[in-house]
């Protein structure tokens, strides 16, 4: 029996001799009993040096009341895990160390002391900082990023609106039968399309900057979607329509509302390119104003589904036909979570699409 708590002994004695961290034990005074190899390499004390000094050898002069806390701990026979503070070394060196700590018990279970597990934590901290220093940079540059795009959108817009204008003022002076009014149609709509890109940068840059403001007003929705749907009466292959006829109000921003639903009117007739049904459905239920946009294009996998609201993102691969930023539907989703709402999106591949959003009614 004697010679197995001696192999123990021994065995434990090899551990914490061999341990990489520095194990250190001290009486419920502070008095230090044992100091491993580690503890030397990480303090520059030898065993020699400390054993019988108090620990407050090794702790700075602004934190030896810590020792009076983890004492009242030990001496209520708990642990203390994982306790990040700073030590100071042999010559004067303040680290961040980590502290494990645990009562020591005699034969008779009273407490006699704490044994503690040091292990320096300089790398985690230099790498924290680092990290942190590094996210700040980012930060910095994303927001002049978002400045740059929203100073430069700006600036092109007044150019580009100057040339719309020029273009009306030629389509009005010539003959709507000869091929200059349908060159100078297309012009006008290619800038159009221009203007919309530019509109949806600046609106990027307003939500990452958090500028995109929200003018609430009561009107009827259903009458929204009408004028929506009339700006793209040219798109012969489609047939669009509005299911409803009486009037819905809503409490919101009117020209921000006309922007989503243009946005996906646009896509449901951009991703069906042969044509079919692009239908708006508005309807009430008890606390949300609900609208729908249904087409019969060639649909979304349901791989991109989840992703089809991030911010540049595109379903359809860089070689397909289809234009596009991959902007549209990331503001549009900004401007419905700022009303308070949602906007889902339903599809199969080849099935076409549904996008549903709903906004909460005000209530009187």
């Amino acid at each position: 029996m004697g010679l197995l708590a001696e192999e123990k002994q021994a065995l434990l004695a090899a551990i914490v001799s061999s341990s990489q961290d520095a194990i250190i034990s001290k009486t419920l005074k502070g008095i230090i009993t044992s100091w491993n190899p580690a503890a030397e390499r990480l303090f520059g004390y030898s065993e020699k040096e400390v054993l019988g000094k108090h620990i407050s050898l090794i702790i700075p002069e602004d934190r030896i009341h810590e020792e009076d806390f983890i004492i009242q701990q030990i001496s209520k026979g708990l642990r203390l895990e994982h306790f990040e503070t700073m030590r100071v070394t042999s010559d004067g060196r303040q680290i961040p160390i980590s502290l494990t700590l645990s009562p020591i018990f005699n034969e008779r279970h009273e407490i006699i002391g704490a044994s503690k597990i040091v292990r320096d934590i300089s790398e985690n901290i230099t790498a924290k900082q680092e990290k942190e220093q590094l996210y700040e940079e980012i930060k910095m540059l994303n927001k002049k990023k978002d400045e740059f795009i929203a100073l430069a959108t700006h600036e092109l817009k007044t150019p580009i609106t100057s040339l719309r204008g020029f273009l009306e003022v030629l389509q009005k002076n010539v003959s709507p039968d000869g091929i200059n009014f349908s060159l100078l149609e297309r012009c006008s709509r290619q800038v159009n399309k221009l203007i919309m890109l530019l509109n949806d940068l600046l609106d990027v840059s307003r939500v990452q900057l958090g500028k995109l403001q929200l003018r609430y007003e009561y009107f009827n929705i259903v009458s929204m979607a009408t004028e929506v749907l009339s700006s793209f009466i040219h798109f012969e292959k489609h047939t669009l329509s509005v299911k409803n006829r009486e009037p819905i109000i809503v409490y919101a921003d009117r020209i921000r509302l006309e922007q989503v639903l243009t946005n996906l009117v646009n896509n449901a007739i951009k991703y069906s390119p042969s044509g079919g049904d692009v239908e708006i459905k508005i309807w009430e239920s008890r606390d949300n104003i609900h609208l729908s946009v249904r087409d019969e294009g060639i649909g979304i996998d349901n791989e991109h589904l989840a992703e089809i609201f991030s911010q540049f993102y595109r379903a359809v691969d860089d070689q397909s036909n289809i234009s596009g930023l991959g902007i549209g539907l990331y503001i549009s989703k900004e401007i419905i979570v700022r009303h308070g709402g949602t906007i889902e999106a339903k599809s199969r591949k080849g099935g076409g699409s549904i996008f549903t959003v709903s906004l909460p009614q005000k209530k009187d």
